[in-house]
């Protein structure tokens, strides 16, 4: 019996000693994070080989908790200093599929360990300023983040609450929306399509739609854009310009195609008929400091569209070129 007693310890023993090993920072650094979908290179990155890569620091990091109802109060969870590498630069280890005249109509999925997942369109990551402030730390007021399974956890400096965060990260997938972009053919033909009068609104989830004109536009806030510098090597446009129109926030809130508590694993894709599209995260329209610079411009320097442009086109005040600058806007899909 006595020996039966001490095999059974043993066993708890080396039970324990595995169980503990297995929790052991050394073992979590061989957890792998996965880069794949529409990059040239898919990579499986330990966290030990993310250490190694150059380290970006941000600091004073607010994290405010995410409101369920507009009545809620604002409620201060912390504020942190963060180390890490920037999403931006694993995305460019890795490198984008898609020449740079598509990329405008892609998107990121950051997904985590417990099934959450959060969408980036690549303007926000790649053209605007949100992408020097989307961190996957590892280091936290300098100590090694304490994720469960050792990885690393998303920050989004630039957020107002922390719906985006995701505290260990497995999984990233690079993915181009399914529209048949027309446009590079047909400039090639000098085929030139007439302004458009109105848009299609559709929500991929709901199955519901709405024909949007010029009406639905004029009782919601104007907004201007001043000194918009738009550059862009696609199409050859150049200029400082300033716009006048409604937010693209403001539009969908009024349109209640998307409202709080917000699914940040959903985007809007805007396109037009000759199928030059671009992307804007929910998290990115609604979460961000930014979210006011994102405009569904009807007036440029005061005048009435061109119809080249008209009867709408989409303006990232933020963003460091024109990518996302779609004219003649037919269709926006919530997906």
């Amino acid at each position: 019996m006595k020996s039966r007693a001490v095999k059974y310890q043993i066993f708890i023993l080396v039970i324990t000693i595995s169980l503990f090993f297995f929790q052991t920072p050394g073992h979590a650094s061989q957890k792998k994070i996965t880069i794949r979908g529409a990059v040239e290179t898919a990579l499986d990155l330990t966290l030990k080989e993310i250490q190694g890569l150059p380290e970006f620091h941000i600091n004073a990091v607010s994290i405010l908790k995410e409101k369920q109802n507009e009545t809620d109060k604002e409620e201060l969870i912390e504020v942190s200093n963060y180390s890490g590498i920037l999403l931006r630069d694993l995305l460019e280890r890795a490198g984008m599929e898609y020449k740079r005249k598509w990329e405008p109509g892609v998107i990121i999925r950051v997904r985590g360990e417990n099934n959450e997942e959060v969408v980036f369109s690549f303007g926000e990551i790649f053209y605007s300023c949100i992408g020097r402030s989307t961190l996957l730390s590892y280091r936290k007021n300098g100590q090694l983040v304490k994720s469960s399974n050792g990885s690393l956890e998303l920050i989004v400096s630039n957020d107002i609450r922390n719906g985006r965060r995701i505290e260990s990260v497995t999984e990233i997938i690079v993915e181009r929306v399914n529209i048949d972009m027309k446009v590079y053919q047909e400039m090639k033909k000098e085929i030139t399509r007439p302004p458009t009068t109105y848009f299609q609104l559709s929500d991929k989830k709901t199955g519901h739609t709405k024909k949007i004109t010029f009406e639905d536009l004029t009782d919601l806030p104007k907004v201007q854009i001043h000194d918009k510098a738009q550059i862009g090597d696609c199409v050859g446009f150049m200029g400082v310009y300033s716009y006048t129109g409604v937010t693209l926030r403001s539009f969908l809130e009024k349109e209640q195609f998307v409202s709080g508590a917000y699914d940040y694993s959903r985007y809007v894709a805007v396109y037009s008929e000759n199928g030059f599209c671009a992307t804007f995260s929910i998290g990115e329209l609604f979460n961000s400091k930014l979210g006011n610079n994102i405009v569904m411009a009807y007036k440029k320097d005061g005048k009435i569209l061109a119809s080249g442009e008209a009867f709408l086109m989409m303006v990232a005040g933020e963003d460091n070129t024109g990518g996302r600058s779609v004219k003649q806007i037919s269709n926006m899909i919530v997906f």
